[in-house]
């Protein structure tokens, strides 16, 4: 399974904020893959090879994306759990045009088109909409504000239940 990641350049200190919270409040994926944008999600039924050589092709010549994130929000998954995103305002548009661009060609039919995309970083997973709900507006309520550079791409694979990046492709300053 191929999945393409962005994996945000922050200040150090954002960078904790972070992963305190994955590290809280993320159990299952916090030893997964690092912090992270989804670009494209798993897919399986690409080659490996098409699929490189095509997120080569797309992210060729990009530039880097600038991001802050001022807001969590609360969002449903497909496995019946809830997640606590932080959105970006600031790039939220890049990311998302990119996003776009990756689901072309031999991508194209990998695309679920029943969930909207949503550039986010995933601070939290768990069953309690709850608990999720509190923590987004107790993140809310103290001013967020994550600031950073998507300044690559990488594609990674799931190898025993590990997200291993199997290559870097960097974006334009």
């Amino acid at each position: 399974m191929l999945y393409t990641l962005a994996y945000p350049a922050m200040s150090e200190a954002s960078a904790r904020f972070v992963r305190e919270l994955r590290g809280m409040w993320d159990v299952r994926f916090r030893d997964v893959v690092e912090c992270h944008f989804t670009l494209v999600f798993g897919i399986d039924g690409v080659e490996e090879a098409a699929y490189r050589a095509h997120v080569r092709a797309v992210v060729g010549g990009e530039r880097a994306i600038p991001f802050t994130c001022r807001r969590a929000l609360i969002h449903p998954s497909d496995r019946g759990d809830y997640h606590a995103f932080l959105v970006p305002d600031e790039g939220r548009a890049a990311i998302a045009r990119l996003h776009d661009r990756l689901y072309t060609g031999p991508l194209a039919p990998c695309l679920r088109r029943d969930l909207p995309y949503v550039p986010h970083i995933t601070v939290a997973a768990m069953p309690d909409a709850p608990r999720v709900k509190a923590l987004c507006d107790e993140l809310n309520a103290k001013g967020l504000e994550i600031s950073g550079v998507i300044d690559s791409v990488s594609i990674g694979a799931l190898d025993a239940g590990r997200i291993r990046n199997v290559e870097r492709i960097g974006l334009e300053s």
